[in-house]
């Protein structure tokens, strides 16, 4: 960029010396005829003196040009392959973060972050940097050449500048402050957008669309204030700039007239000065768009930034034991309690429970007692606030994350399917599935036959969420994921709620097979589900209140018992 600029205020000194040389010809109008006059012009002397301008200027154009591409290339292309890594590194950290950090910001909020706010960060390493090189070596070269022309009047045609940086000192801190404002109001509009397409069916159901509608528009009408009210000073911006790099041109045309006059400067010289002032127009017009890149990309890493450094709290320490390789399964809680980030009470409170490896254990207790928070903790997608959770004997914090989770089925109360096929859902938690252990796994969960119905069978593609399968068929489908990874451990967390009570009985039937030898922890609300459990845990208020097998917490009469004859009765009322 500083040589491209180098040999760009060469080129109206060029022009200047050929206006110059061609007006120093000596022609006498009244006595020479335009036949000699033409013959002059084109006499060796003058021709050479043309003809050796001509090729400096086009050498300088040239050469102009063909730095400018290069600066392009270097600078644009580095600055796309700096969005790049930047992209893939947020991503990168997205996965990584703990569950605490999407309880603290929205879909929407993290999704403008790691796209419209990288692409503005972007601005700044390519056209920002750029234009700011541009600015400070074209004005260094050609304020030089100006005052070895004439200092006089360079000071003359550089007096409108130190307004236009006052100006422009105070237009930057606006744009900075209502640039952050904007992103944050345009998060607000994503997120608000992608929670109403992603409850489309219950907005249509509820036929709520009107007032879906509303709310969004709502949210878009104060980003049009605020956009408008940052677009209407921009649009200030750029017209003072024309009019004080007018001024500067109507000043250098005045002051130059009167020194060509006084004999002290030449014609050439006043187009000279035009061209100068015309090189500075993009500069410093430049300066305006450089600093609104600035400040919003200053405004946007900020926001990045705060993703990059948050802390990743569940990850491998130096505590980390590294040569554990795989676990048993066996589980225990010595004084676990559970709060949620910036929450006041405890979720759960001095939990104390132990399963042995291969055992199969289960959790019941009303909504709202604690149980999915609890089984959250094993595969630490929240890690305790007080006290162990052990694997093995071994606190889970020690154990590696990638080998704690690998050997961990979980099977959520909330069953998410992704937008590919059938097949690569059920093959998700694994690397290297073939087509026979993904139909073996929906064997086993047995929504095989269910799959096999459809045209495409495991080839077919499900809507966003799974919305193509049933609610029964996505919890099968959600199962053959965690047992297609084999894992010592397997988490079933409501999992069969969508299915009626025989179809569940005879989906359990057939996983009792393949569950032997796993450690086993089920949450239900069905007692029915969980009865033949080799320990049962009743929770209420996030404590357990109730643990042993199905008859003994019948014999105690207590909590357990009730909940059991509640559903009896209520089993004999639907059969009547």
């Amino acid at each position: 960029m500083t040589a491209s600029n180098f040999f760009l205020v060469w080129i109206p000194v060029y022009l200047r010396r050929t206006v110059d040389q061609v007006t120093e010809i000596e022609l006498d109008r009244s006595s020479e005829s335009f036949g000699n006059i033409f013959e002059l012009l084109f006499s060796s002397d003058a021709s050479w003196l043309l003809a050796k301008n001509a090729l400096l200027l086009v050498g300088a154009v040239v050469l102009s040009g063909v730095l400018l591409f290069a600066t392009r290339q270097t600078l644009i292309v580095a600055s796309r392959k700096i969005e790049y890594d930047l992209r893939n590194d947020i991503f990168d950290k997205l996965l990584k973060l703990p569950q605490r950090f999407y309880s603290s910001y929205d879909s929407g909020e993290i999704y403008v972050r790691a796209t419209e706010d990288v692409s503005k960060v972007r601005e700044y390493f390519g056209p920002a940097y750029m234009y700011t090189i541009n600015t400070l070596t074209r004005a260094g070269f050609i304020i030089t050449m100006m005052i070895i022309v004439s200092p006089e009047l360079t000071l003359w045609a550089l007096l409108p500048l130190p307004f236009l940086s006052a100006f422009a000192y105070w237009v930057s801190g606006y744009i900075n402050d209502y640039s952050r404002i904007i992103q944050e109001q345009y998060s607000t509009i994503a997120g608000r957008a992608q929670e109403s397409f992603t409850s489309i069916r219950l907005i249509k159901a509820y036929n709520r669309e009107e007032y879906e509608n509303g709310r969004f528009e709502h949210e878009s009408e104060r980003y049009r204030k605020k956009k408008l009210r940052l677009d209407l000073v921009e649009s200030l911006f750029h017209p003072t700039l024309n009019l004080l790099i007018g001024l500067s041109v109507i000043i250098v045309v005045w002051k130059a007239g009167q020194m060509v006059i006084e004999g002290t400067l030449t014609v050439g010289n006043i187009m000279e000065f035009i061209i100068y002032v015309a090189y500075l127009t993009w500069p410093v017009a430049s300066l305006g768009y450089t600093v609104n890149r600035y400040q919003q990309s200053m405004a946007s890493w900020k926001r990045i930034d705060e993703m990059l450094t948050e802390d990743i709290d569940i990850a491998d320490k130096e505590s980390t034991k590294h040569d554990i390789t795989e676990i048993e399964g066996s589980i225990e809680f010595r004084n676990v309690s559970f709060s949620y980030p910036e929450a006041d009470e405890h979720v759960l409170k001095n939990i104390n429970l132990k399963i042995e490896a291969g055992q199969n254990a289960a959790i019941v207790g009303r909504t709202g007692s604690g149980k999915t928070t609890l089984v959250e903790l094993i595969p630490r997608l929240f890690d305790a606030t007080e006290g162990k959770i052990l694997i093995d004997g071994t606190d889970i914090k020690a154990i590696p994350l990638e080998i704690l989770r690998k050997n961990i089925g979980l099977v959520p109360q909330d069953t998410f399917l992704f937008s590919d096929t059938i097949g690569e859902n059920i093959a998700f938690g694994t690397e290297d599935a073939n087509k026979e252990e993904i139909e073996t796994a929906a064997e086993k969960a047995q929504v095989r036959e269910n799959i096999l119905d459809f045209e495409k069978k495991f080839e077919t593609m499900l809507g966003e969420r799974g919305i193509t399968l049933s609610g029964g068929q996505k919890q099968r489908t959600a199962i053959a994921r965690a047992l297609i990874r084999d894992p010592k451990i397997i988490i079933l967390d409501d999992s069969l709620s969508a299915v009626d009570t025989k179809t569940e009985e005879s989906i359990l039937r057939h996983l009792r097979k393949e569950l032997q030898g796993r450690t086993t922890l089920m949450i239900s609300h069905r007692i029915s589900t969980i009865k033949d459990a080799d320990i049962i845990y009743y929770m209420e208020n996030g404590t357990i209140v109730e643990q042993g097998t199905h008859e003994e917490l019948l014999n105690k009469e207590g909590r357990y018992s009730v909940m059991y004859n509640k559903q009896l009765i209520e089993e004999e009322l639907a059969e009547i």
